[in-house]
């Protein structure tokens, strides 16, 4: 059993709200319905960013919904994985494929600019 498993309640939670069965989700994101009992349940922990993806869209995730999803499993890794540092997986495959955003946070990184710096860029572009 995991330490920790906040990713798994939600995961339920939402796909109970949905009204989804398991089985309904295991055919949109092509996983194992056992398979997602089971992280549900807390003895598998979150899978893999390809599947935590397709769970995601299978679930049909508003913005707000999508980013505790992702930050949840995140969490939960790291929790139960203290060896590693895991990010979300939406910001991972984003990250994988723009050369621009790692050289920004690499760029913020080395200035040392604060959570301040951060909170202002997002009010920029959330304009």
């Amino acid at each position: 059993m995991l330490k920790h498993n906040l990713f798994g309640v939600f995961l339920k939670e939402k796909r109970q709200q949905k009204n989804i069965s398991l089985r309904e989700l295991s055919d949109k994101a092509n996983v194992a319905h056992t398979y997602i009992a089971k992280i549900e349940n807390g003895s598998k922990p979150p899978p893999s960013d390809d599947v935590m993806i397709r769970l995601a869209k299978g679930l049909n995730l508003d913005d707000e919904s999508s980013e505790i999803f992702f930050d949840l499993a995140a969490k939960c890794k790291r929790i139960n994985d203290d060896k590693n540092f895991y990010l979300p997986a939406d910001i991972s495959k984003y990250l994988s494929n723009e050369d621009n955003a790692k050289r920004l946070i690499r760029k913020a990184s080395k200035l040392g600019n604060s959570n301040e710096f951060w909170n202002e860029l997002l009010k920029q572009l959330e304009k």
